[in-house]
């Protein structure tokens, strides 16, 4: 039997042997396809005007597989749906994309159906987010159209995308570990085969050393080095040559010469192979970091969303009116709640998704969700945001929306859009490459062939001025140039307590012209602290003090919190309290050991308890006033504020120095937010900002074409946080906040952001001082080895010495010393 020729596929470009599907057009242009998937794709392509695509050279497309039926059905698809007002949103994770043709494809695709309003593809995390009518297509017929182009849809997991992300950074690293102690090993033998070379060496140990380094090589160049040499191979197929083919080429000529020489007697030079692999994962672990952390805030709050409620009675239509007699609470999954089902939300829990008090009444600490400094009292009736933590009593309340409805994915939503509107990482290095690689390649040929043939040199010593070619302009010093800095820069950071998650974000934060912070949490410390305590009606300090500290130890209020750690610090700790009773939003009573009753609360909690005297104690307008009571007598008051945080101040004023527009914005209070923008310096306050609002701000900003630094620290500012050019959160801020934050300050130091801007400025100095030493490098090199002056080993070592360079000065940043 007879094999069948080797045809093309018209639509996935594979080469194939089977009976092909044939289609001849008018022009008598004949169409193959290795499968009805992939004829059903081309047409599909073709009939929306997409022709082009097929001209690209650098699309790699799927083989679409015939006859797949998507494993999903649209009530399943409708769990993972997030509601937009009149729209809704849901995230796709993509497998299959392999490079930018890929991307383009699917969304002008997606963006062709009925019904979808915005399409974004995210071509480092394969996330494709989509804005839909649900009127007008269903989540079904979206997942139709990517497999119907060959790619495999699945509803967005975090769980699933971890996975990914830590496989392959754990094979990045396996693979550079193995390169590094290699090469470790390689260079004693090395310097062995170096020092031979120019004293001179016993013909047997020349060679045993050299079959040593082969043994070691080996496995740096195939194993370490086999993403090099894959991508080299793509861009070859693809016509679009870049830094991998140049790396796979000056790994492999070196390699391979090595291995002829070892048997022909000549000098080997296998250490240059290998210390081309391992630079060069460096900067891949670098590049894979920035890639994958982009992507990871979504993850992060979805682990923060609480997974559990306790259902009422399991049944929906009961009405707060007939919820004393409910029994047999239980324990049910967030995703199995539904809108009317009756919850019970503990003191200290977190309200699973929006709702409403239908019994009790709590304090709800809002700061996650509103930016609000302190707890507010609500009451049957009163909404709630998903998120938010009950903080006094146990209450009742009635589901308003699904889970994948509810605020915090709301938010979710906003961050994912946000993050998809990024524009990617271009690293100054690649932007020659489209010329610079295929230049490089092009005049190493005409060196070997000029010699071979021209001046009739024999092949050894053509080959080897073709390799010195190869090897004086291989881009260690031009892949190291950015990644040695980036990665000295980073090192110095995390010693003065700042994390920078990569280059683009040292390059986005050297051009900042503008920064936002929020306040609550992040200018300020985000607990209430007492500035001022007065004693009435003639009671001694102690006394009341100590009476204050007994009560207030019973209650979680972070203002209870507050009066005890005040009164310890003057040497005053709590003692037995009898009979305590919490009134949310309104005080706490309790009887001291002597039998009196001691009230702490706000001045109609007073009133109500029937304290006699003057209590209109009037108190500034930003401070919380905590009045107390001894026996029905006005004892004492605390007045307390939201506390600066440290370096407050100082950050404002060095920013300021640098012609930096700052602003204030916060979803707390106007006249709160303004009396804090007053006390650091800043003239420009934003009060009662929600969500939406900080990200408008953040947005018409950027469309001013202002670089904006954001400042934030909870779920409210991630959206914001999420759309700026650099965002910034402590390191005790929400997990979303930290996920998404671009540059994360340890400690309290605000001064530090400062900081963090000056070592950006200095960075980007640096490496475009090693990216013109590496170009005058090549300049100066490649003629040299052209002109037969350098043979492979001096090309080498101007290689080693050249890399050396560029890390020695990418070095000077390690000296970069705090100021704040």
């Amino acid at each position: 039997m007879s094999m069948l020729p080797e045809q093309t596929c018209s639509h996935c470009g594979i080469s194939f042997r089977w009976k092909a599907i044939k289609e001849s057009a008018d022009d008598d242009c004949q169409t193959i396809f290795c499968c009805r998937g992939c004829q059903g794709a081309y047409h599909m392509i073709c009939a929306a005007g997409l022709e082009n695509f097929y001209l690209r050279p650098d699309r790699a497309t799927p083989t679409v597989m015939e006859g797949s039926v998507l494993p999903y059905t649209d009530i399943d698809l409708s769990q993972h749906i997030v509601s937009d007002g009149d729209s809704c949103r849901i995230d796709i994770l993509v497998s299959g994309i392999t490079c930018p043709s890929c991307v383009w494809l699917l969304e002008r695709m997606l963006d062709r159906i009925p019904g979808v309003e915005y399409v974004s593809i995210s071509y480092s995390g394969g996330i494709a987010s989509l804005r839909f009518n649900p009127e007008t297509v269903a989540p079904l017929d979206i997942f139709s159209v990517i497999a119907g182009l060959g790619y495999v849809p699945r509803p967005y997991s975090a769980d699933q995308s971890e996975k990914e992300a830590r496989r392959e950074r754990d094979d990045l690293l396996l693979r550079f570990g193995t390169a590094l102690f290699l090469t470790m090993q390689l260079m004693a033998y090395s310097y062995a085969l170096y020092a031979g070379y120019f004293q001179g060496i016993g013909g047997a140990m020349k060679q045993f050393l050299q079959y040593v380094s082969l043994l070691v090589t080996t496995p740096v160049v195939f194993y370490s080095g086999w993403p090099f040499i894959i991508g080299a191979w793509r861009s070859l197929k693809t016509v679009a040559p870049g830094m991998d083919l140049l790396i796979a080429m000056g790994a492999l000529s070196s390699w391979s010469y090595s291995v002829w020489a070892t048997f022909t007697g000549q000098e080997t030079y296998y250490e240059s192979s290998a210390f081309i692999v391992t630079f060069v994962l460096i900067g891949r672990l670098l590049e894979l970091s920035v890639r994958r952390r982009a992507m990871s805030g979504i993850s992060s709050l979805y682990a923060a969303a609480p997974q559990r409620a306790t259902l009422v009675g399991g049944s929906t239509p009961l009405t707060k009116r007939s919820l004393s007699g409910v029994e047999g609470h239980r324990t049910i999954e967030v995703d199995d709640i539904r809108p009317g089902d009756l919850l019970l939300v503990r003191q200290g829990e977190r309200f699973p998704v929006d709702c409403l008090i239908v019994e009790g009444e709590t304090e709800v600490d809002q700061s996650l969700a509103t930016g609000e400094s302190q707890p507010v009292l609500l009451v049957c009736d009163n909404e709630v945001r998903s998120g938010c933590v009950n903080v006094a009593a146990p209450v009742t309340v009635q589901a308003l929306r699904p889970a994948g409805q509810s605020y915090l994915m709301r938010v979710a939503a906003l961050v994912q859009m946000a993050q998809a509107g990024k524009p990617k990482l271009q690293q100054l290095a690649d932007r020659v490459s489209g010329w610079f690689v295929p230049v490089v390649i092009l005049l190493a040929l005409l060196v070997g062939a000029g010699r071979l043939w021209y001046f009739g040199e024999n092949p050894g010593s053509a080959i080897m001025s073709a390799l010195s070619v190869v090897l004086i302009a291989c881009p260690c010093a031009m892949g190291l140039a950015v990644p040695a800095a980036v990665l000295a820069a980073c090192s110095r950071s995390a010693s003065l307590g700042i994390i920078l998650r990569g280059g683009d974000v040292i390059e986005r934060l050297a051009s900042i012209n503008s920064a936002l912070f929020d306040k609550t949490g992040t200018v300020t410390c985000g607990l209430p602290g007492i500035i001022q305590f007065d004693i009435y009606a003639g009671y001694d300090a102690a006394v009341v003090l100590q009476a204050a500290a007994t009560v207030e130890e019973q209650a979680a209020h972070p203002l209870a919190r507050a009066i005890v750690r005040y009164a310890a610090a003057h040497g005053y700790q709590p003692e037995s309290c009898r009979a305590f009773r919490s009134v949310p939003g309104r005080g706490i009573s309790g009887l001291l050991p002597d039998g009196k009753k001691m009230l702490c609360g706000s001045e109609s909690f007073l009133r109500g308890e029937g304290v006699s005297g003057n209590i209109e104690c009037q108190s500034e307008s930003a401070a919380t006033a905590v009045l107390l009571a001894i026996d029905g007598q006005l004892a004492g008051r605390f007045l307390l504020v939201d506390q600066l945080r440290e370096g407050a101040r100082s950050v404002v004023s060095e920013l300021a120095a640098e012609r930096m527009e700052l602003c204030l914005i916060s979803g707390d209070h106007q006249i709160t937010v303004d009396r804090i923008a007053a006390d650091i310096g800043l003239e420009s306050a934003l009060g009662e900002m929600t969500p939406d609002q900080k990200l408008a701000h953040v947005t018409t900003l950027l469309q001013q074409g202002r670089q904006v630094l954001m400042v934030g620290d909870g779920v409210n500012d991630a959206p914001a946080l999420a759309a700026a050019t650099v965002s910034c959160s402590l390191s005790g801020s929400s997990d979303i906040a930290l996920e998404n934050a671009d540059v994360i300050i340890t400690g309290d130091d605000l001064s530090r952001i400062a900081t963090a801007y000056r070592i950006s400025r200095a960075t980007m100095t640096i490496i475009k001082q090693n990216l013109l030493w590496a170009f005058v490098y090549n300049i100066i090199g490649i003629p040299l080895a052209m002109s037969g002056h350098l043979t492979p080993v001096y090309a080498a070592v101007a290689m080693t010495a050249s890399s050396l360079l560029v890390s020695l000065n990418s070095l000077r940043l390690m000296r970069f010393t705090h100021h704040g």
